[in-house]
């Protein structure tokens, strides 16, 4: 394996993992409480609450659940929660942004939008971007239970060709600009663009499966070393954790990016092998 991709796996392998220095707590289904004088680097439930006293190196994330930030917590970067309320005390320090989505807020939201007030249009901005991933999310697993077979040679093919895969996913990326050009200029091409846009869509929607398979596999395979193979649980896995990446300051867009280049990379060396 590449030296730079295990740098970069390993290092979202040790976000999820606990460690000595600082952790990360994920709960499903029970409440996390951050006790004064504690440091952690992220917290992330489900369906249930989150309590911060102390120190949140990087994010707080609550699906289906609350946060409530006393007088003495300290997050450095970002407050999100779903389904649930951000309650925070005069005193808490919150260095990232600070998001909120729940029915109240929905309704809030669209009715600022539709008055034309400003103020609601952030707001709306993130329910829109929360449920496109959700939606990005459910398509990406009814597409693997599809076609496991087609993601399983792509995934092959990725792992074995990483190098080769990112730049031939980088060099075509380059030139998707100038072939839609190309087509618009062109008296036939103009009617080829809807099923050149369709079949993009979907070669970077396997290459996102592919990308978020291969991730999820490395870090189950590092914390688990006597697994069954599960496409469906490493591609689950693979794409929580892309889903949190985009948390991560300054470098998680990078790795997604690089990621999602070299899966369709791989869509492209897997239609050539074909046609071959």
């Amino acid at each position: 394996m590449n030296k730079k991709v295990i740098f970069a796996v390993l290092a979202l392998v040790f976000l999820v993992a606990p460690t000595a220095a600082a952790k990360t707590i994920i709960k499903l289904g029970s409440p996390v409480t951050v006790v004064e004088n504690e440091t952690v680097d992220n917290v992330i439930t489900f369906g249930s609450q989150i309590t911060v006293s102390g120190l949140v190196e990087r994010n707080v994330i609550a699906l289906g659940g609350s946060v409530v930030l006393t007088g003495k917590a300290v997050v450095r970067g970002n407050v999100f929660s779903l389904g649930g309320v951000i309650a925070q005390g005069s005193s808490a320090q919150v260095f990232g942004k600070t998001t909120e989505i729940n029915s109240a807020n929905i309704k809030n939201s669209f009715s600022s939008f539709f008055r034309g007030e400003p103020e609601g249009w952030p707001d709306l901005v993130n329910i829109f971007s929360f449920l496109f991933q959700a939606i990005i999310f459910i398509l990406a697993l009814f597409l693997v239970f599809i076609f496991p077979g087609s993601i399983n040679a792509l995934k092959k093919i990725v792992q074995n060709n990483k190098v080769k895969s990112f730049f031939v996913g980088f060099f075509i990326t380059l030139m998707i600009t100038p072939f839609f050009l190309f087509l618009i200029l062109s008296i036939i091409g103009i009617y080829l663009i809807p099923a050149f846009f369709i079949a993009l869509v979907a070669a970077f929607m396997f290459g996102y499966i592919a990308a978020a398979a291969i991730l999820g596999d490395f870090t189950l395979s590092a914390i688990f070393s006597s697994r069954e193979k599960s496409l469906f649980k490493e591609t689950f896995g693979g794409l929580i954790l892309l889903l949190i990446l985009g948390w991560l300051p300054y470098v998680g867009w990078l790795i997604k990016i690089v990621m999602l280049t070299m899966g369709f990379g791989g869509v492209m060396l897997l239609v050539s092998g074909a046609r071959k």
